[in-house]
């Protein structure tokens, strides 16, 4: 894993700057502590900063082709990597490493902007092709690898993390209201929008490149359709899926560093780790986080799944003071991000660093399998069709469209009159209509939730600590074979991952299967009136606040002295105004 960045001076064409393309790739050392280089052509400068994984003596980048025309900075792994090596090579390319890095880039040779549907796994990269002057940036099918992109008419620059595009000269750091209303209604920011006016996210599955025109238009590669037309049986469908992701999780193991997982305890992490078990020759070192709250504490089913397979298992405890980390948050997510299942993640991933390089994750059950409890209500039934759109945005929303009225000032208030943020993911039911209502579901989860708030979360928290996630239940092989899954299979009887579980069921102990799904959660209500209570009222009402330049403070009052009875749970709601205050702080304030 790693990090990048980069910038290409347009127009007027003149020489990249070493110290600021240095700066822009200082910032993302966290993402890669092993090694740093900066490439500089002309008008482009290239930033990258290394985690080896593969070819660990002989990765450094940027990777060139033969005669140097071409080179490459990429964040991620290539899990085909070999087989396409061999191809190339029988196609006349001739390799200098045994990186995936290189593949990538021979791959572009061959077949150029169309190389990314030859490749299978997790990546973010940057080629600049120097007799083209264009530069050719690629994001990965599911968005499991980040990458941000500015345009200002002149300089086109992109970074893993905003603060790599943030670190060059001259970038405004005006604040996007539609981006701070999004926020607001998901407690993260749908692509392609972020925080800052000026910025912009590149969207999963998409390409983007620059000539001397400037930016064309992000193109499209992949998207996923669900058609439910393979016409598989249970038992069948069981046993393929099985198959594909013992093959999945094989194709991720390949490391020259410790690898381990993470596990909670739930079917999807432990699905994992059982598989891998059976494919490694030594314990599978696990990682696992609980709470001093045995209402949110998943260790004992954590070591039941631990004890089953005899992993090397360690774990931490967290207590209400691990949430006061806020500022080392904000710092690494750069926008306002309130899902706070952000602060076990982060410390699930230092367990993790202290044994391995490695991590792998059950992230992406739920959104293949239909595993999110929203899923099960009746409004998916046939009769509710014509309204499912917006109900599902209720179950997607925290902040009502009344409650942000009440909380913004002007001009706040006037700029955000005529919008909706429901605009996020009605774009994504259009490209539904005719599916059964399951599936529009999942699609849409897919494209925003999973994407901008599960796979932003996991990358950032573990890259602080310079540990490299990969998700093999978000293979897109695995991903299209799930979609052409009857919904039956996903969701039955009210009980969802229905067919994941028939697939698994010989490998996990049986309270593993039946166990009421508890989620990456945490204590937050308590946790506000608890070690979090002088830390929210000493920032949320001081003279200085952040927040109370963008808001009204009274309703913020009324809802914290509600909380504080216990006459309501505004915890989330609080939990976000407190995210947004850290990170104005830091970002804005300074």
């Amino acid at each position: 894993m790693c990090g990048i960045s980069g910038l290409y001076h347009v127009a007027p064409v003149r020489p990249a700057s070493r110290s600021c393309v240095e700066g822009m790739a200082a910032v993302l050392a966290h993402r890669g502590p092993d090694d740093g280089t900066v490439y500089l052509d002309g008008p482009v400068g290239l930033g990258h900063r290394r985690l080896s994984i593969i070819d660990v003596a002989g990765g450094a980048q940027p990777i060139f082709n033969e005669d140097r025309s071409k080179a490459i900075i990429f964040n991620g792994e290539i899990y085909n990597f070999r087989p396409l090596t061999e191809h190339l090579k029988q196609r006349g390319h001739i390799f200098q490493t045994h990186s995936d890095t290189e593949a990538i880039l021979h791959a572009y040779e061959e077949y150029g902007e169309d190389c990314v549907r030859h490749l299978r796994g997790m990546f973010a990269f940057a080629i600049w092709d120097a007799a083209k002057q264009e530069l050719f940036l690629a994001r990965d099918r599911v968005g499991i690898k980040p990458l941000y992109y500015r345009w200002d008419g002149s300089t086109f620059s992109f970074a893993s993390e905003i603060k790599g595009i943030l670190a060059a000269p001259g970038v405004s750091r005006q604040i996007d209201p539609l981006a701070l209303d999004d926020y607001l209604t998901y407690l993260y920011i749908p692509a392609p929008r972020t925080i800052f006016r000026d910025i912009r996210k590149l969207h999963a599955g998409h390409t983007l490149t620059v000539g001397r025109d400037g930016p064309l238009e992000p193109r499209e590669y992949w998207d996923l359709r669900f058609t439910s037309s393979n016409g598989l049986g249970e038992e069948e469908a069981a046993g393929l899926l099985l198959e594909k992701l013992r093959e999945s999780v094989a194709t991720h193991l390949e490391s020259e560093v410790p690898l381990g997982a993470f596990l909670s305890g739930g079917i999807d992490s432990s699905a994992v780790v059982g598989l891998m078990a059976g494919l490694m020759d030594r314990p599978v070192i696990t990682a696992s986080i609980g709470f001093r709250d045995p209402s949110h504490d998943e260790l004992p089913y954590a070591r039941a799944v631990a004890d089953r397979f005899r992993t090397a298992a360690y774990e931490k405890t967290v207590d209400p003071s691990a949430a006061l980390i806020l500022d080392r948050l904000a710092w690494h997510y750069d926008e306002p991000f309130a899902d706070s299942s952000m602060v076990p993640t982060y410390y699930v991933s230092q367990v993790a660093r202290e044994r391995v390089t490695v991590c792998l994750s059950g992230d992406g059950g739920d959104e293949n399998f239909a595993g999110y409890r929203r899923y099960r209500f009746d409004v998916w039934e046939n009769r509710f069709r014509s309204v499912l759109p917006r109900a599902l945005f209720h179950t997607m929303s925290w902040l009502s469209p009344e409650k942000k009225r009440r909380l913004y000032r002007e001009p706040l208030r006037r700029e955000l009159a005529d919008y909706d943020s429901y605009s996020a993911v009605a774009k994504y039911f259009d490209r539904t209509k005719g599916w059964d209502p399951l599936s529009r579901v999942q699609y849409v989860d897919i494209k925003t939730f999973l994407v901008d708030d599960i796979l932003t979360k996991v990358d950032r928290a573990s890259m602080a600590h310079s540990l490299e996630v990969r998700v093999p239940l978000l293979d897109h092989e695995v991903m299209e074979f799930a979609a052409s899954l009857s919904p039956t299979l996903k969701l039955r009887g009210g009980t969802g991952k229905y067919v994941l579980k028939r697939a698994v069921g010989g490998l996990l102990p049986q309270e593993t299967l039946t166990r009421t799904k508890m989620g990456f959660s945490v204590p937050l209500a308590r946790w506000l009136r608890g070690e979090l209570r002088p830390v929210f009222e000493e920032r949320m009402f001081s003279k200085d606040s952040f927040v109370s330049d963008l808001f009204d403070p009274e309703p913020i009052r009324a809802w914290w002295d509600r909380h504080q009875s216990g006459a309501s749970d505004y915890a989330p709601e609080l939990w976000s105004l407190l995210m947004l205050e850290s990170w104005g702080r830091r970002f804005i304030r300074g």
